[in-house]
């Protein structure tokens, strides 16, 4: 029964991420003369992953990577760089037609509707959209989807307390990197700017990255096994265990969304002069989130620094080691016939409170 949940949960995951690279790609095709063919790569190789992941994955779900999520960011993202580049030629186009020197976000884009041709019938959606709209929506569908994908695919060895805080980070993340994609992109000093276009579409593709790694910074239970409390992800395994997973959620954080959006932002000021309410308040916010986030790695990394602080449970703090030889956990001798002697600890009393004297 767990496995034909699992394959139909996988099946439906993986069926709306083909559904939106689908959609997606039709996109491209309409506002470009050519046709981009290789779009649909990532697409077809989906079913053989779905077989692979499913035969040779544990519960699923591979640990700590997610392939059918990288097949479908490799089907879509390529996409809305198309869309993108393509609103930027037609407001440089339109710019030089008026004579301007500057652009305008006041453009009027052409409007298409939702058709396809199936088995010689036209099948028209309802829904018209002009082409910034169809930019900005598939955008949007897929960071719901990214979400939505992740709560239907199977838990893999994540627990249902570990996968709820996980869909929770998604759903912040995916707040952030909506909101700076929306305001980035729409500023009077990018709209017309290829480069900035670029590097902005850049760092974004590179935060959707985060979607692929299955993170979470809940630690194990208190009753479960030694040996379970102190496994390390991956990644801390690689680096020689210095850190646990909480810490290398943190770090990935930092590389790849708020770091990388605070250097944009502050750039688009200094540099560009592009100051308003908007743009303050999210390069404010991304300081205070980074600096938190560099004060929770010292407490845990280094908790010397914070007396009473409790430290990442992944680092292991208060999982016994293993004992020399001849001694077992509880502090025993062992002699040469097997037999077990109490340590002595005859210094040790313990000191009981009868009254409290004034």
């Amino acid at each position: 029964m767990k496995a034909k949940m699992n394959f139909l949960k996988a099946l439906l995951a993986r069926g709306l991420f083909a559904i939106h690279g689908i959609i997606t790609i039709w996109r491209v095709t309409e506002v470009n003369s050519e046709i981009y063919y290789l779009l649909v790569i990532p697409v077809c190789l989906v079913p053989v992953e779905m077989i692979t992941t499913l035969k040779f994955a544990d519960d699923g779900e591979w640990k700590w990577f997610c392939p059918s999520v990288l097949l479908y960011l490799a089907s879509v993202v390529p996409g809305l760089w198309l869309l993108q580049f393509d609103l930027y030629d037609k407001r440089i186009a339109y710019r030089e037609s008026m004579g301007w020197t500057d652009c305008s976000g006041d453009f009027m884009y052409n409007e298409t509707s939702l058709s396809f041709d199936v088995v010689g019938f036209n099948l028209v959606v309802p829904v018209t959209l002009s082409d910034e709209d169809w930019a900005v929506t598939l955008e949007q569908v897929l960071i719901i989807l990214l979400i939505l994908g992740r709560w239907l695919l199977p838990k893999g060895s994540l627990t249902r307390d570990q996968l709820s805080q996980l869909l929770l980070v998604y759903i912040a993340m995916g707040a952030d990197i909506l909101e700076f994609f929306g305001e980035s992109l729409g500023e009077e000093t990018v709209i017309c700017n290829r480069a900035l276009i670029t590097v902005i579409l850049l760092i974004w593709s590179w935060s959707l990255g985060q979607f692929t790694l299955v993170r979470t910074s809940v630690s194990a239970a208190a009753d479960q096994p030694a040996a379970k409390r102190r496994r390390k992800s991956v990644v801390s395994g690689v680096f020689g265990g210095c850190c646990g997973s909480e810490i290398w959620t943190l770090c990935i954080a930092i590389v790849m969304q708020d770091g990388p959006f605070l250097i944009v932002r502050l750039y688009l000021i200094i540099v560009s002069g592009t100051v308003n309410q908007l743009m303050l308040f999210f390069t404010v916010k991304n300081v205070v989130i980074i600096s938190l986030q560099l004060y929770r790695i010292a407490i845990l990394r280094f908790p010397g620094l914070c007396p009473g602080v409790q430290t990442d449970p992944d680092v292991e703090e208060g999982v016994p080691e293993a004992e020399p030889e001849g001694r077992d956990n509880e502090g025993l001798e062992v002699d040469d016939e097997g037999q077990v002697e109490e340590k002595e600890n005859k210094d040790e009393q313990k000191e009981h409170v009868i009254g409290t004297e004034f």
